[in-house]
């Protein structure tokens, strides 16, 4: 069995960013309990959960989605109800936070990622991502990956700072165009009812969309020792993102998000 101590080993700073991490998802399970908020665990989480019990060793993020109408119950109730030590962090909680993914953050620290940089304003500790599950269209993979793709670069262009050059000044005219597009292109294929869940196009990292079957209702599954909620069929889930979820990646492929990762206590 291979030996994953050299990268989240009992004291490394990254072990102690993913049990912060799991701090941080215990207090969000208290809140969708008390509030009848369904979550669950997904992305390299779930396959964590799956693979190996926990983190996937050389993974410093935890991730859990929720259906449209839970996450807005959430973004109403959570900043009434989260300890004094974490934030909820979106457009509105955080002015300057110009990303399009919630996050519950730990006061307490700071978690630097790879495309950030330490003067920006907004609130930077060490977080989850909870992302916004939304109903489907019948419609083809090959069409969510071209939608999607698009709806990515805009989101990035827009949210994330950009060096002003011809590429970016000519960007900066055609995108908001080629956004409004995207979102009419979807609005009609929504006519086109089906039984499929997926992510809003901006935050579709494997162009993926999955029976609603699949999800719900919901299970139960361990992670680092504590029981969570999961999808009811966690394998089709995990298939749809990464087809042969149980093989290691290349040495070179096990990377982390941050670059940095500070703790205040």
């Amino acid at each position: 069995m291979d030996d994953f101590s050299k990268f989240n080993g009992e004291g490394t700073v990254l072990r102690k960013a993913q049990m912060r991490e799991v701090a941080i998802l215990q207090e969000v399970d208290k809140i969708c309990k008390k509030h009848d908020i369904k979550y669950w665990i997904d992305f390299g989480t779930l396959l964590g959960a799956v693979r190996h019990g926990g983190f996937i060793p050389w993974d410093d993020d935890l991730d859990i989605s929720m259906l449209s109408s839970d996450y807005q119950h959430f973004m109403e109730v959570a900043p009434k109800e989260l300890p004094e030590w974490l934030f909820l962090q979106n457009k509105q909680t955080d002015p300057s936070y110009r990303r399009t993914i919630c996050k519950v953050r730990d006061l307490n620290s700071l978690f630097i990622e790879r495309h950030e940089d330490f003067m920006s304003p907004y609130k930077k500790g060490i977080f989850i991502d909870i992302f916004e599950v939304v109903e489907y269209p019948k419609v083809s993979r090959k069409t969510v990956k071209f939608l999607s793709k698009w709806a990515k670069k805009t989101d990035q262009f827009f949210n994330v700072p950009q060096y002003i050059n011809a590429k970016n000044i000519v960007a900066g005219i055609t995108f908001p165009f080629m956004l409004l597009l995207i979102n009419v292109l979807w609005g009609i294929l929504k006519i086109r009812k089906s039984n499929n869940l997926g992510f809003r196009l901006e935050h579709n990292p494997y162009n993926s969309f999955i029976a609603k079957d699949k999800i719900f209702p919901l299970s139960e599954i361990e992670f680092e020792g504590i029981k969570f909620s999961a999808p009811n069929d966690y394998d089709a889930v995990l298939k749809s993102y990464y087809k042969d979820y149980m093989k290691l990646p290349k040495e070179e492929d096990r990377w982390i998000h941050s670059k940095f990762i500070y703790f205040n206590e």
